[in-house]
């Protein structure tokens, strides 16, 4: 292992993404007004944390116990990496052994399915995908009664020290852990099902999304009328108010509904923000020669109101186009608005002549102009379709269950999908077909976002491209049987997860689109990856320094998780170059392993970056009596 101390001091970069003083170090960086003399100040952590009741809080925005917390949670360090599991290839749709597999064109599927917590993962995918994902869809927990988090925030390891710190915790002679009654208190309102517990999760994960997203890319959320308004205000917060797109209703079911003691609910929503420029896209149909209804000077046409309606339809919005004209009995018309005040012509009339210009009387009687559109004269024979708000005809729970029945036999095992139709909508109004588009889900559940994308690209032989996240969850027999049997028998799981089922989803559907489509280039194979541990520098009780690495990476896994660090993104192609020690993908090579062999190979090289392992078998003193040059592309990866 590298002492990183040595290599600073010889002026080697370093690159250190691992857990420091846990949140000591993020609260001095982001909440400097909590440390004071050097020393976390309980009173500042109990106002951060929401437990001063005397705090007063003026203003409008939303607060609640522990958000101040939750936002150093957004910036603190992940202590995982990412270890390759299982390559599923579509050039022949069987699983192929991932130890030391080189990901090479042939083998190296662009989608990548990622099994654990997702604010570890969105962490571990900001270095290498920020501003990158062209489209999120998430369907997070929506904190109702018959649901608890699965995700272990309020209490990760990250929290301890601090907490200890500040003296939410002391530990007493045995060595337990006494926990304050400031303590109990946060816990309880950050527990499963209350506003502030559900907010807490949801902020930072919130945050890294924005982070990931393209300054033209978009995010549609999932959510009931439980959380939908407290979601709205925190993501005005996080996205901003005027990134706010829509809030999308879906019609989830029709008729019926019994599960409510008043209204029957038959609706969900989707909440959409945009980062900064993204632009829906529109439908477009072509125009059908029966629309133009009306028959003026012998040809079909179709007529629209000179005056302007809807926004800035007054005088004061656009005073140069308030004038009159001439009506057929020589009179002077003036435009009027919607209201019955003053108005504004939509476009100049005298840009039209006569045989474009069709007086009639509207519905109160008033002889009002309309231009004259002729079907002969429309040279785009196609009609922009704006998407509405009002999803009604796009998929039911019902459609998704039956979806997932016919992909496994008609074993239902999975409550609550979403259909594909409905994620293959709004794929279609926020991605291109030859972009590239990376397509974000975080939550994936059974893994229709995945099967969307599949399916979409068959249909418009588009080249988007997946991720999915989701965490191991367990599957308990006594609450779903169907499920828990079909991972233990069928697919051999010891402990069925959510993610065993995702996995086998988005197989079992690429292999449902490889038999009906006559395109064998489609994008169809993913990379699995699980989260490992990453090495853990301790003091002992001696004041030494001492590495605990519980790694079980391949050497193929260390490269990935450097070269995401460096800013490459995991669709990339790995050179091997010396077998098990060093590797190059596009401007930068990746050192494992170091002899004299590689040394003499490195010093011809040029311009690339080299990041070492600095978990490695390798000595710092290799590197200092080389020149200045060559040290400075050297880039310790901790």
């Amino acid at each position: 292992m590298i002492n990183k101390n040595e290599a600073i001091k010889n002026n080697i970069k370093v690159i250190d993404n691992s857990i420091k003083n846990e949140l000591f170090e993020n609260l001095k960086t982001n909440f400097p007004q909590t440390i004071i003399e050097g020393k976390a100040d309980l009173k500042a952590i109990s106002l951060l944390l929401g437990l001063d009741k005397k705090s007063d809080i003026s203003g409008y925005e939303l607060t609640w116990t522990g958000k101040g917390l939750s936002n150093a949670l957004y910036s603190s360090p992940c202590n995982k990496e990412l270890k390759l599991e299982e390559i599923f290839s579509n050039a022949d749709c069987k699983n192929l052994n991932s130890s030391n597999i080189e990901m090479k064109d042939s083998n190296n599927p662009k989608n990548i399915i990622i099994r654990g917590d997702n604010l570890d993962v969105l962490k571990i995918l900001k270095s290498a995908y920020s501003e990158k994902i062209k489209m999120i869809y998430i369907d997070p927990p929506y904190n109702t009664t018959n649901e608890n988090f699965i995700y272990p925030d309020n209490f990760r390891q990250d929290y301890k020290k601090i907490l200890e710190e500040v003296g939410l915790i002391e530990i007493d002679e045995n060595g337990q852990e006494i926990e304050s009654e400031d303590l109990k208190f946060f816990k309880n309102i950050q527990g499963s099902r209350t506003h502030s517990g559900w907010l807490s999760f949801m902020l930072p994960r919130l945050k890294l999304a924005r982070d990931l997203l393209k300054e033209d890319g978009v995010i549609f959320i999932s959510i009931d009328d439980n959380e939908q308004a407290n979601l709205k205000l925190l993501c005005d917060e996080i996205f901003g108010e005027d990134n706010f797109v829509a809030n999308i209703i879906w019609q989830k079911k029709k008729g019926g509904g019994q599960d409510s003691q008043d209204f029957a609910k038959e609706h969900e929503y989707i909440l959409c923000y945009s980062k900064y420029e993204w632009k829906i896209n529109d439908k477009k149909e072509q125009l059908n020669e029966n629309e133009f209804n009306k028959i003026i000077n012998g040809k079909k046409a179709i007529i629209s109101k000179l005056e302007k309606w809807g926004i800035g339809a007054l005088m004061e919005d656009a005073p140069s186009l308030y004038y009159p004209i001439k009506d057929p009995n020589g009179d002077d018309f003036y435009p009027i608005a919607p209201n019955g005040e003053k108005g504004r012509w939509r476009k100049k009339p005298e840009n039209l002549d006569n045989e474009h210009i069709y007086w009639q009387k509207n519905q109160k009687g008033r002889l009002t102009p309309y231009e004259v559109i002729y079907f002969d004269e429309v040279k785009d024979k196609e009609k922009i379709i704006k998407t509405r708000t009002i999803f009604t005809d796009y998929g039911t729970t019902t459609d998704a269950t039956k979806e997932i029945l016919n992909l496994f036999n008609n074993q239902k095992i999975f409550d609550t999908p979403k259909p594909i139709n409905l994620i293959k909508t709004l794929l279609q109004i926020s991605t291109s077909t030859n972009s590239n588009d990376i397509i974000l889900d975080f939550f994936a559940g059974s893994g229709t976002t995945a099967q969307a994308v599949m399916e979409l690209n068959a249909e418009d032989k588009g080249n988007r491209e997946f991720i999915l996240v989701q965490i191991d969850e367990e599957i308990k027999e006594d609450k779903s049987k169907s499920a828990y049997d079909f991972c233990k028998k069928e697919l051999k799981s010891e402990n069925p997860v959510i993610s065993d089922i995702t996995i086998e989803r988005v197989k079992r559907a690429a292999q449902k689109i490889i038999q009906s489509s006559k395109d064998k280039d489609l994008n169809l194979g993913f990379k699995v990856f699980t989260l490992e541990d990453k090495p853990e520098i301790i003091i002992d009780k001696d004041k030494n320094l001492k590495l605990i690495n519980r790694r079980n990476l391949s050497v193929i896994d260390k490269v990935v998780n450097m070269f995401l660090i460096s800013g490459k993104t995991l669709d990339k192609k790995i050179e091997n170059i010396f077998d098990g020690k060093l590797y190059k993908c596009e401007d930068s090579f990746y050192l494992i392993s170091f002899n004299k062999e590689i040394l003499k190979y490195l010093i011809k090289t040029q311009n690339e970056y080299i990041f070492i392992d600095a978990y490695g078998d390798i000595e710092l003193e290799d590197f200092l009596n080389l020149g200045a040059g060559f040290k400075e592309r050297l880039k310790v990866v901790y």
